[in-house]
């Protein structure tokens, strides 16, 4: 099998630590039995504090596209008004999951690198009230735009309206308080900022949507909410869990909350600023107008192709940065700054970046000549 050859800066999965690995690897146990329950009770107790909430919050052994599935699957039922509010792929993807569930789709989208304003949401939804619920992406990984869900959460609250959250790359790196955004579902995934391997994904959701999630006549079975409550008061799943990864996870949520969810975002933060201030320097420029302090999205001038940098940052220098997805390829780099991520693995990185940028732009310019 060929093994891994570069140290991950990319916008997830985030680069997973040794003793992340390390507690992975500990002996399986079953399922059914009572230390599996205090695994997944201990478990929960941490990703409340991440989220923020006192709601209920499901753990399902799949990617973060599950999680967003179950979420869709648990509301929605066919026929009902939802609007999305969209600023690149991954709100996108809220969009197909929707449709595929029967459901009447408005969008409001706003231009790759931008994110919708508050009061276009609020304006959209004083126009229309027959739309009950709005689906909306925390952290656009696609561009690196941040939305503002305090405000929109506001403004759900404000014209009756339900607030679900993608927050699968932001949740742990960007501020996120579910609860006092008034957000009634959100989703995360355990490859991103929480540093553990892919394979876990969550749902939180507040007792606002409880009483849909029972009346809703959707299909569903894997994902059925209603399956994972009953199970979730004995502590178990109701499917086989990823338990080697329920370890790993558990032991990063504990190094999150002994240091706090609010210094673990000001550390992020920190770091997506010196990160993007070195970029600037460079003459480059920052792609999203509102960026997310998960990642940096660079914008490429119009004649470098981004694609290069990657790939010679790879070969070279053995780390890997993300591409742009579709029409973005080439047009921009994304590094990511999520996770267990100090400022000396940024220093590293950036080196090779400037270097790459370097090497691209020499070339570039040898074969115009």
């Amino acid at each position: 099998m060929a093994k891994n050859n570069y140290i991950l800066f990319t916008p997830g999965p985030t680069e997973v630590p040794d003793f992340i690995l390390k507690e992975s690897g500990r002996p399986l146990i079953y399922h059914r039995e009572a230390k599996f329950s205090e695994l997944y009770h201990a478990t929960v107790k941490e990703l409340k504090k991440v989220f923020v909430t006192n709601g209920n919050i499901f753990i399902f052994t799949a990617s973060g596209t599950g999680a967003m599935e179950a979420a869709v699957s648990n509301i929605i039922s066919r026929g009902d008004k939802v609007l999305v509010v969209s600023c690149g792929k991954f709100g996108e993807r809220w969009r197909e999951l929707l449709f595929r569930y029967g459901a009447f789709v408005r969008n409001l989208v706003a231009p790759y690198g931008e994110t919708v304003a508050p009061e276009e949401l609020e304006r959209r939804l004083k126009t229309d009230d027959t739309i009950k619920f709005v689906f909306t992406t925390l952290t656009e990984t696609s561009t690196g735009a941040l939305s503002d869900i305090k405000a929109y959460g506001k403004i759900c609250r404000n014209l009756n309206r339900l607030l679900i959250v993608d927050g699968i790359a932001g949740i742990g790196a960007d501020e996120f308080r579910m609860d006092e955004y008034n957000v009634s579902v959100a989703v995360g995934a355990s490859q991103k900022a929480l540093f553990t391997q892919p394979g876990l994904s969550f749902l939180a959701c507040n007792e606002n949507v409880w009483e849909i999630i029972k009346n809703n006549r959707s299909p569903r079975y894997y994902f059925d909410l209603l399956l994972y409550k009953r199970f979730a008061e004995k502590g178990q799943t109701p499917w086989t869990p990823a338990i080697s990864i329920f370890y790993g996870l558990y032991r990063a949520l504990q190094t999150v909350n002994k240091k706090s969810i609010n210094n673990v975002w000001k550390e992020h933060k920190t770091i997506a600023e010196y990160t993007r201030k070195e970029i600037i320097k460079m003459g480059l420029e920052i792609f999203p107008k509102n960026p997310s302090n998960a990642l940096t999205v660079i914008k490429m001038p119009k004649d470098i192709d981004g694609s290069k940098i990657v790939e010679h940052v790879k070969n070279r220098y053995h780390l890997l940065f993300s591409n742009g997805q579709a029409e973005m390829r080439g047009k921009i780099v994304r590094i990511g700054h999520m996770g267990y991520v100090k400022k000396s693995d940024m220093v590293k990185a950036l080196n090779a970046f400037k270097s790459g940028y370097k090497f691209v732009t020499k070339s570039s310019r040898s074969k115009r000549t």
